[in-house]
């Protein structure tokens, strides 16, 4: 007798007689039956743009019913007239969430760190030539102090404002 180790929940089950041709990877339990129906439409859906136009239409259809037979908490029109006559709320929700953006931005800045800021320099200064100093955001590079292997022309450097201009 076949055995299968189920997908789901990894118990090993002898496999269903019946499906000779085909291969079982889920066992009979509701919550791994749940699961394998689940996995097939996440497939489809991501594979099968008519599934997806079917599935996107019969939620918009069920939601409309649902508002129909007065359900406030399916209804986006409840939500719009609560809106409409609290408006104080309406104003503190939306600075609250300015306030959590504000906040989830500077949490992204303080995450970005220089990886390594003091690597060796192998390009040794020459006293013929002048250099540029241009301001560069740091929180945006990962490592300012590489090696720069080819030369920049004057030209690139004239297009932007240089802070301090230097011959040495």
């Amino acid at each position: 007798m076949r055995t299968l180790v189920c997908r789901h929940c990894g118990r090993e089950v002898p496999a269903n007689r019946k499906l000779k041709h085909l291969t079982q990877y889920y066992c009979s339990e509701k919550a791994c039956q749940a699961s394998r129906k689940l996995s097939f439409e996440r497939k489809k859906y991501k594979t099968n743009p008519s599934f997806r136009c079917k599935k996107h239409q019969s939620a918009l259809d069920r939601k409309k019913k649902l508002a129909d037979r007065g359900n406030p908490c399916f209804a986006s029109q409840y939500q719009r007239s609560y809106r409409e006559s609290h408006p104080d709320y309406v104003t503190d929700n939306r600075q609250k969430q300015r306030h959590r953006y504000a906040r989830k931005r500077d949490q992204a800045r303080e995450q970005t760190e220089i990886v390594n800021p003091d690597t060796f320099m192998q390009q040794i200064p020459d006293n013929d030539k002048v250099y540029a100093m241009i301001e560069v955001d740091y929180k945006k590079i990962v490592n300012p102090d590489t090696f720069i292997s080819k030369s920049l022309d004057m030209e690139i450097i004239t297009k932007v404002k240089p802070m301090f201009v230097r011959l040495l």
